[in-house]
């Protein structure tokens, strides 16, 4: 049996109901790691229950922008 290997990826997507401000720029301010916690909480959810699930290991959100 061979080990599985891991296959990173990236996702971008739209979040309309959060407006954008500066602080979400800096990964140290309490607005963007409250963020972060809170997108990486839904989206591994949404993956784990996703036809990937059995395979997936957790995401991580890496930055925020304007957009």
């Amino acid at each position: 049996t061979t080990a599985a290997t891991l296959e990173h990826f990236t996702v971008n997507f739209t979040i309309t109901n959060l407006p954008y401000t500066s602080d979400l720029e800096n990964p140290d301010s309490a607005r963007f790691r409250a963020t972060q916690r809170v997108m990486n909480t839904l989206l591994d959810r949404l993956l784990k229950d996703s036809s990937i699930g059995p395979d997936f290991h957790g995401c991580e959100t890496t930055g925020f922008r304007y957009g």
